[in-house]
């Protein structure tokens, strides 16, 4: 029997368990206990954990920052040259003017002009970001408010506007350095040397320069040759007479460039070729694995110097190299993947998605490889 004190519609007589509170959330609101995280977030949240991780990507972002401003931080050319009342600014045409149609330098020349804007970029989507905890009056007529007030509603929404400016920003700031790319292709590179120049002027008459922090230029021989480290060649310089920093910073743009594009292609090739030969096995897997083992055996140095030899001399660039590089290495990440793909197959979610009629190719990029990407 029912007791009596209880009364009918009112709450059950079982106690709440003990600690606080549950909040209420209003229905189909979203909230950050209830929506799944994605594959991504997940990797987001296992990366943030990692300190490792973090020095990693700092170095590979400095390193990347080093080779775009290596001509602004190691040249010969100076920001300002103002000689006989007459002032230009040979380092800017030297960046908007580039010898030569489609280089490593013209790539990282771009990468320098688009971090000019990205600190503003992410100013302003660090406002939007900080502007999302306000809530107008409209929004809490219309339910909207509340939403907004449970945690990560407001962060969610602007995460998106945040990433809309800074794709935002960098369009903006290649367009005007294509423009003014185009519309500077005309002038004429001088050879004048700069630093030998500069002690020439005249300061009394008001002639002055303006270098950068390495004023020596990476590729012109001087007659300083294995110079001895001193305040004007801070590393010395070699068996050639050039400035062994101003040559390390340079460098560094073809050493990058080198590993990640050659890198990129043979992941890519590797990744393709072993997610085949992992999903379909049978004799799909056998002529892919015949095929590894002969690429294999082709020397890559060996086969770039016949390659560029057959390159007439004014055609041949360092990107041939990338391309030979990438289209050899891409054996050992293939075997890997191969491997991964043949024991993610086994696999309870594989088998679950092709019998809900997965594709094979949502199969093997959607599901089996991101689950791969670890190894």
């Amino acid at each position: 029997m029912p007791d009596d004190h209880i009364q009918a519609g009112t709450t059950t007589p079982f106690p709440e368990p003990p600690g606080e509170p549950l909040a209420a959330v209003p229905p189909g609101a979203p909230s950050e206990d209830i929506v799944p995280k994605g594959y991504w977030d997940l990797v987001w949240l296992q990366f943030k954990k990692n300190r490792i991780a973090y020095l990693c990507l700092a170095t590979i972002v400095l390193l990347l920052l080093i080779a775009a401003w290596a001509p602004v931080l190691a040249n010969g050319k100076p920001f300002i040259w103002h000689k006989n009342g007459v002032t230009t600014y040979p380092l800017f045409q030297y960046l908007v003017a580039p010898t030569q149609s489609f280089s490593v330098d013209y790539i990282f020349d771009y990468l320098l002009f688009a971090t000019l804007i990205t600190p503003l970029v992410l100013a302003a989507g660090w406002m939007a970001l900080r502007g999302g905890a306000g809530v107008s009056p409209a929004q809490s007529c219309t339910g909207e408010g509340a939403r907004a007030s449970i945690p990560g509603a407001g962060r969610n929404r602007f995460r998106h506007w945040f990433w809309t400016l800074l794709l935002a920003g960098l369009v903006a700031a290649l367009l005007p350095f294509v423009s003014l790319t185009h519309g500077f292709r005309t002038w004429r590179l001088d050879a004048m040397d700069y630093p030998a120049a500069a002690k020439e002027l005249d300061r009394a008459h008001g002639d002055y320069a303006l270098f950068p922090p390495v004023a020596h230029d990476p590729i012109t021989p001087t007659v300083n040759y294995l110079k001895a480290p001193d305040r004007d060649n801070l590393l010395g310089t070699d068996k050639d007479g050039r400035d062994v920093l101003a040559r390390m910073l340079n460098g560094a743009r073809v050493s990058l460039s080198v590993g990640f594009v050659a890198e990129s292609i043979a992941v890519l090739l590797g990744i393709f070729f072993g997610a085949l030969a992992g999903y379909y096995r049978g004799w799909v897997d056998i002529a892919i694995s015949r095929f590894i083992e002969i690429v294999i055996c082709f020397p890559t140095f060996f086969l770039i110097l016949t390659i560029v030899a057959f390159i007439e001399p004014e055609k041949r660039s360092i990107f041939h190299i990338m391309l030979i590089i990438g289209i050899t290495g891409w054996t050992g990440v293939a075997r890997l993947v191969r491997g991964e793909f043949l024991k993610l197959g086994e696999q309870d979610f594989v088998l679950s998605a092709r019998a809900l009629g997965a594709s094979p190719a949502r199969l093997m990029f959607r599901h089996m490889l991101p689950n791969a990407l670890g190894p």
